[in-house]
């Protein structure tokens, strides 16, 4: 058996093992894979987030420099992508790994040509699932910088989804190969998808990103995780220390916008929810100033809103999108899910864009701490309502779980947010009352600046806390954490 097949039948293995229920073990935690770059590229699963601020060299972001032909009315790209990778470990790298979601998302993926500028392949690039293997001559040495050029063509499904098109919207996200998180002495951090929750984990980079149009609408509207520069049909976008780009494409959408503090913050939006746009569009502003005093300044020089015809709401720097049902249930006041779930999601930009976290082993560092932002939003701009929100959000449905659950421990979505979200909240607000309100916010906004650019984990959050509480957690989190 090759070394490529005994790889993939580790996979295989690995996902086999996995059960969706209890604590993981090495043989149960399905595939967190970590690929090492030795020379035996062996492979193993990790149980616990294996990235911590303490272990991360400095960083240079990956840049990603994306020219983009879309054809519209066809709903496909031809991609001419150019990468700029630093090693930053302390690992020589034999093997780089592209991670390509758009081939589990039921893109049609078509690499045309990869090069390497300063230095030649060892062998054919190769697909595993949605990894892409790029095997190099000569290995990238710790502080070395490695160019690489790729060209591809990119066909999107039809259906309502986060890479899709239907009538009215097209979206990108997760549509260009991009190259996963590194760990010192272990290798490249993959994570499987799983029934619930998102699974991969992004480092910071720099995007560049030039889309020319062809075949739209002269309606069309195109909505990004950055301000454009616009040329016709033509689009530039530059967004520094960001997890990821996405954009929506959409001869339907109608816009409005609105400032903060220089922020440009617009939302993308249907025609029959326009009362409901204008809603969400105040909350984001609101929830920006809230945050901004509360977490630090906004990381991002803009802010977008995209009207999502896919199920529930999704983060990224700079842009999100919220199901249109959040639009139709609108009620004209702030006690419903629009308003919340804006707030939620803008809060995202700190809590998933500033400050990164493995989404898979550790959801509850960015979920918890965002639905915990929805309470803290109403306390600042309605008061009245806090005891609404407990109940609305979180209390009726008398949540069950670990807070310190992965997404592969739970089949179902309810059992997933009950235990990361909702007793994620429930754990914060125990936390603040232990603390105090002056120390629970000096330590949030501590723990937004320390993550800033990195990928952070439970010890970092807790060795930070214990700088600030000064209390006994003991009871804490014995309460909420199954690992204790």
């Amino acid at each position: 058996m090759n070394l490529r097949a005994s790889l993939l039948l580790l996979f295989i293995l690995i996902s086999a093992c996995a059960t969706p229920q209890g604590n993981p073990t090495l043989s149960e935690l399905p595939p967190a894979a970590v690929q090492t770059a030795s020379p035996t590229n062996t492979s193993t699963a990790i149980t616990e987030a294996a990235i911590t601020a303490e272990s991360q060299r400095q960083r240079i972001p990956t840049e990603y420099d994306l020219n983009v032909q879309f054809d519209y009315a066809n709903h496909s790209l031809q991609v001419h992508e150019e990468i700029n990778y630093s090693n930053s470990s302390s690992d020589p790298i034999n093997e780089l790994q592209f991670i390509v979601e758009a081939r589990r998302l039921g893109a049609s993926f078509s690499l045309t040509d990869l090069q390497i500028i300063n230095g030649p392949l060892l062998s054919e690039p190769e697909f595993f699932g949605e990894i892409l293997f790029v095997p190099l001559q000569n290995p990238i040495m710790p502080g070395e910088v490695v160019q690489l050029e790729m060209e591809y063509q990119l066909v999107l499904p039809a259906g309502a989804g986060t890479l899709s098109w239907t009538d009215r919207q097209t979206n990108f996200i997760d549509w260009y190969p991009y190259i996963p998180a590194y760990i010192n002495s272990r290798g490249w951090l993959i994570h499987e998808a799983a029934p619930v929750g998102e699974h991969e984990v992004f480092e910071s980079a720099n995007f560049k990103v030039h889309i020319e149009v062809s075949n739209a609408p002269a309606s069309l509207q195109v909505a990004a995780a950055a301000a454009a520069t616009v040329n016709g049909t033509t689009f530039d976008f530059v967004l520094k220390n960001a997890r990821r780009f996405v954009w929506s494409a959409s001869g339907q959408y109608e816009v409005r916008d609105i400032v903060f503090e220089d922020i440009p913050v617009t939302i993308y939006y249907f025609n029959e929810h326009r009362d409901a746009a204008k809603s969400s569009l105040d909350t984001a502003k609101k929830a920006l100033e809230i945050y901004s005093d509360l977490f630090g300044a906004y990381p991002y020089e803009s802010l977008a809103i995209v009207d999502a015809q896919f199920f529930d709401g999704m983060e990224s720097d700079g842009l999100f999108f919220l199901d249109q049902s959040y639009f139709l249930q609108y009620n004209y006041s702030q006690r419903n899910y629009l308003t919340a779930l804006t707030a939620h999601e803008v809060a995202h930009n700190w809590w998933f864009g500033q400050v990164g976290n493995d989404q898979a082993l550790e959801p509850w560092l960015d979920e918890a701490l965002c639905i915990y932002s929805e309470l803290l939003y109403y306390e600042n701009f309605y008061p009245e309502m806090v005891n609404w929100w407990w109940e609305f959000r979180i209390d009726r449905f008398q949540p069950e779980g670990w807070v310190d659950s992965n997404i592969y421990n739970h089949t179902g979505f309810d059992a997933y947010v009950q235990a990361v979200y909702m007793r994620g909240a429930q754990f914060l607000q125990s936390l603040r009352n232990a603390m105090g309100d002056e120390a629970f916010f000096v330590f949030l906004r501590d723990y937004s600046a320390k993550g800033t650019g990195q990928i952070l984990n439970k010890d970092d959050f807790f060795t930070l806390l214990k700088d600030h509480g000064r209390v006994d957690l003991d009871q804490i989190i014995l309460e909420y954490f199954q690992e204790r």
